[in-house]
């Protein structure tokens, strides 16, 4: 029973901290621009998806995986390997895609696609922005910060979103304080490590102890949250900060075997805090 227990707790969720350093860069704002296209759901900035973060495919359109509409959206997914087709049940709406084809079929009624759903790493990327679309889900383009936004109060109602709510209870004073320039992201054996560039748009210098540059690592078995006191530098007005830190792959034991976890998710935000 002991180790029956013990087994539980390993495998329940587990919140843990990651080293980081945080420095303001010397480049002024106007040297830097977003280096790619992002990803944007609500508050939260989308940088990776299990099996690889969302990419634009070459007609120009944001790829998905499939599992990513129920983590996130809050959608209801299911595939048929027979028919090949995918199927999102979003609110009182449905969405059928085929592998290979053009065709996508919304509530019995079809039309065409000018991409088609893809398979890599046994998961179907699905075109984000032709799916919101069919389901009338409120999106924007920003050109500048080469940013596709999805909002609304009815996204990200998921239990994998309310668990890393719950965990992030904290103060904010703006949600919405830094735009994302660039990030990198490096898979090790042992660690992930991840650099992520911001620019200060409040309009104004951000005193020492509220920055905010917030990333969440989401895997199978845990979730790795943000260390609360970790020192955050004063940002000048339009600043560029730019933060480096490491994620060690959660464990769990198994038959006395240390169990790697699976990486499925990293979200950020760039937020400032009140204290």
């Amino acid at each position: 029973m002991g180790k029956l227990l013990f087994k539980i707790m390993v495998l329940s969720l587990m919140i843990f901290c990651f080293s980081q350093e945080a420095f303001t860069g010397k480049l002024s704002a106007q040297s830097i621009a977003p280096s790619t296209q992002f990803l944007k759901i609500n508050n939260y900035y989308v940088l990776f998806t299990t099996p690889k973060a969302p990419y634009i495919d070459k007609n120009n359109r944001f790829m998905v995986p499939l599992r990513s509409i129920n983590d996130l959206l809050g959608g209801h997914t299911t595939y048929d390997p027979t028919s090949k087709t995918a199927t999102i049940q979003f609110g009182s709406h449905q969405v059928k895609f085929k592998m290979d084809s053009t065709e996508i079929v919304t509530d019995s009624n079809a039309s065409v696609m000018d991409t088609v759903p893809v398979l890599y790493k046994d998961s179907i990327f699905v075109p984000l922005g032709i799916l919101t679309t069919q389901l009338n889900i409120h999106q924007e383009w920003d050109q500048q910060n080469k940013l596709y936004s999805l909002s609304g109060k009815e996204l990200m109602k998921t239990p994998m979103m309310e668990n890393v709510e719950d965990l992030d209870r904290v103060p904010v004073d703006n949600e919405h304080a830094f735009s994302l320039l660039s990030y990198k992201l490096t898979m090790g054996e042992a660690k992930i490590h991840l650099t992520i560039t911001a620019k200060n748009i409040t309009g104004k210098k951000l005193s020492e102890g509220i920055e905010d540059l917030n990333t969440t690592f989401i895997f199978n078995n845990s979730t790795g949250t943000e260390d609360r006191n970790r020192k955050r530098p004063s940002i000048d007005k339009d600043g560029i900060v730019t933060r480096s830190l490491d994620m060690p792959y959660p464990g769990t034991i198994e038959n006395k075997k240390i169990i790697k976890g699976e990486l499925e998710y990293i979200l950020f935000k760039g937020r400032t805090l009140k204290w």
